[in-house]
């Protein structure tokens, strides 16, 4: 069924290896979807600062979304094969631009083939469209609003990596090892259960008790992972759970550590 008004993306992705999301695509996706790529369309070019996906340019960014047929009166529904983690990049993406009218579909390409649905190789000639950005700066931090997050007590780090890395027990991708002192951690794959499907609501404010605390005492709370994808489902749980108001520290770890004088802490 053809509706005007909808834009399907396929966020397929896989760090280190920069095609297969593409080639993913062109083997078999949803019908009608187009792919926007994490690097290629939804990052800007790695910096000496910025982390290791930086926000795009806002400008840049509405005229890929607008070329890929998503306008300001469009719905967007988007899937990737990693529990949410890319398509709610995008998620990010479009609030941050002022886009409200988009959702992370609750288990991805593998629900939607478990369930039976029709896939393709077509590819659909999208319809470019007019985006125009409408930016919530309130929605993202950078380096030094984290920095002056440092030891007050009005602002709650959250860190989305899972344990060992935020222990600094381990560190597979980026340079050093650790996390921003003072940061609590809630591993961003607990917002799923076992079956890789959102968790209930009772179950998520569980998960995020800490920082529900937090922002219902009227704090802030910024989220950031290892380059500022992961972090956006914790982002989502949050927004789902009645917190729209959580930020995202876009540049996240390997933005924080580029810079020397940045302190680390180690352990849980």
């Amino acid at each position: 069924m053809y509706e005007p008004d909808l834009v399907i993306v396929d966020c397929r992705f896989a760090l280190g290896r920069p095609d297969a999301g593409r080639e993913a695509y062109a083997a078999s996706h949803i019908p009608g979807a187009v792919f926007l790529d994490l690097e290629a369309d939804l990052s800007a070019p790695v910096r000496e600062h910025g982390g290791r996906h930086p926000l795009p340019a806002p400008e840049q960014l509405a005229a890929r979304l607008g070329r890929a047929g998503i306008g300001n009166a469009t719905r967007v529904v988007a899937y990737d094969d990693q529990g949410g983690m890319y398509a709610a990049r995008l998620w990010w993406l479009l609030r941050w631009l002022g886009h409200d009218d988009v959702y992370v579909m609750d288990g991805g390409f593998a629900a939607w083939q478990a369930g039976g649905f029709p896939v393709t190789d077509a590819q659909r000639t999208a319809v470019p469209a007019a985006f125009v950005p409408n930016v919530r700066d309130e929605l993202v931090a950078d380096v030094d609003q984290v920095r002056r997050a440092l030891g007050d007590p009005g602002v709650l780090l959250v860190d989305s990596r899972e344990a060992s890395r935020y222990a600094g027990a381990q560190e597979p991708i980026d340079a050093k090892a650790g996390h921003i002192p003072g940061a609590v951690n809630r591993f961003w794959k607990d917002v799923l259960d076992d079956q890789g499907r959102w968790k209930t609501e009772a179950a998520l404010r569980e998960q995020l008790a800490p920082v529900i605390r937090a922002l219902d005492d009227g704090r802030d709370a910024v989220v950031y992972c290892g380059s500022g994808v992961s972090a956006c489902p914790n982002v989502l749980a949050l927004y789902r759970l009645g917190y729209p108001q959580a930020k995202l520290y876009a540049g996240s770890w390997s933005d924080w550590i580029s810079f020397s004088e940045n302190p680390i802490a180690t352990g849980e």
